[in-house]
């Protein structure tokens, strides 16, 4: 086929819809993701995490959609893109907000516990691991005034929660294959 202005166009106005339509899909993602925090939030005060695994599964997959649309967002030029790379960088400062609320709440269960259930590592690594990712996000020019003061205080917040659960269980910590 031979790529003239009209089919080039053509394609563009096609890679606009679709990303278009993968934004809907992000945003029904990040309802989802705080449905899910709502429920994960319920149970691990009673120790289950199994509403916790699925909140962290619906965070991979919206991360996995958002990476490609950043992707095919960066691959197109114009004014059009440039309003949906607007409200791709809103819902994803949205979205990094809600995460490290999400992530302050979990970590303020574990850091009030006298003792660690089953579990209760693998929401410290994953919650470690999302915080790690979200403040390496926070900090690039996209987001710096995207996000509200809060966002910054509850970052600061778990910072200092990690501190207090890593004093009180540093078993937390052991990557050797011996559970205790």
């Amino acid at each position: 086929m031979l790529l003239t202005p009209d089919v080039v166009a053509k394609q563009s106005e096609a890679q606009l819809a679709k990303i278009q339509e993968m934004l809907v899909a992000l945003e029904a993602g990040a309802t989802t993701v705080i449905g899910a925090a709502r429920e994960a939030s319920a149970e691990a005060g009673e120790d289950k995490y199994k509403a916790y695994l699925r909140f962290r599964e619906v965070v991979d997959d919206f991360d996995t959609l958002a990476i490609v649309i950043e992707y095919k967002l960066k691959r197109l030029k114009g004014e059009k893109a440039a309003s949906l790379t607007v409200k791709f960088d809103e819902l994803t400062a949205f979205m990094l907000s809600s995460i490290i609320g999400a992530s302050l709440h979990f970590l303020r269960i574990l850091s009030e516990k006298t003792e660690l259930g089953f579990g209760a590592r693998d929401v410290f690594k994953s919650e470690l691991r999302s915080l790690y990712h979200a403040k390496e996000r926070i900090r690039s020019d996209r987001y710096t005034g995207r996000l509200n003061e809060r966002t910054q205080t509850d970052l600061e917040a778990a910072e200092q929660i990690l501190e207090v659960v890593i004093e009180k269980a540093p078993r937390l910590l052991r990557f050797d294959d011996k559970q205790e």
